[in-house]
């Protein structure tokens, strides 16, 4: 090969390839963060949410409040007047009729005051759930605030680190035969998984089976590329001498 011999190319394909899977997975990390943020995100406002609906809720209750003791109010005027017009009636039953009218509204008052306590109690218990949801999207967002700052600077990192590993990957593509490169990229982009596999000890390193003897022997001569027969990948496999640089 243009580039060195067969073991030097296998070599620096092994190690583009490794570098490769570093990449992939900075890439699939930076990736990731976004989503973080915004999971972050929508946990404050799913407080914030639930606080505005308490908050709706308790002014339904306080508006129901204000509304009943105007009903008690307009009956005591209505209280007022008929016991005033008892002072000039002139017969037993206008005298009576009145009086029945008087017990309806006293009647119709102890029922709205039942409600009003009712209601009080409501009120004190939705003020209590929104003080703690307060308390605790106070607390949330903080948590989120800090969270988010060090998703944002781990973004930061990672995006150094893929620039840098980007541009060092540029420097191995050179050193690489262009049909090995071009077979390379090809699996990669169509299996998304690794090309070159290692073979120690007459073992596949991907697959785990055992290298066929016939293949073991000729993926040890460097001469061309030798595939291994279960996972297809190429054979990249310890040299017959340990004085060989491997992997």
């Amino acid at each position: 090969m243009a580039n060195g011999s067969l073991r030097q190319q296998l070599s620096l394909l092994y190690q583009l390839q490794e570098h490769d899977r570093e990449l992939l997975s900075l890439h699939q990390r930076f990736q990731t963060i976004p989503r973080h943020i915004k999971q972050l995100e929508d946990s404050v406002t799913k407080f914030k949410t639930d606080i505005t609906a308490k908050s709706d809720e308790l002014a339904e209750v306080e508006k129901s409040l204000r509304s009943k003791n105007a009903e008690l109010e307009m009956n005591e005027v209505q209280r007022e007047k008929y016991k005033t017009e008892q002072r000039t009636v002139t017969t037993n039953d206008q005298y009576t009729a009145l009086e029945n009218q008087i017990d309806y509204l006293d009647q119709k008052d102890l029922e709205t005051e039942e409600e009003i306590l009712e209601l009080m109690e409501k009120s004190d218990q939705l003020k209590e759930e929104l003080t703690g949801l307060e308390t605790e999207v106070a607390h949330e967002d903080e948590n989120t605030s800090k969270q988010k700052l060090e998703f944002l600077e781990e973004q930061k990192t990672l995006k150094e680190r893929i620039d840098d590993k980007t541009k060092q990957r540029s420097e191995y593509l050179p050193k690489i035969d262009k049909e090995l490169s071009k077979q390379y990229h090809n699996w990669i982009n169509r299996r998304k998984t690794d090309f070159v596999s290692l073979g120690r000890n007459g073992t596949c390193g991907s697959c785990r089976l055992t290298i066929q003897p016939q293949n073991l022997k000729e993926a040890q001569k460097y001469e061309k590329l030798v595939f291994c027969t279960s996972c297809k990948r190429v054979l990249y496999v310890e040299p017959p001498s340990s004085d060989i640089p491997y992997p």
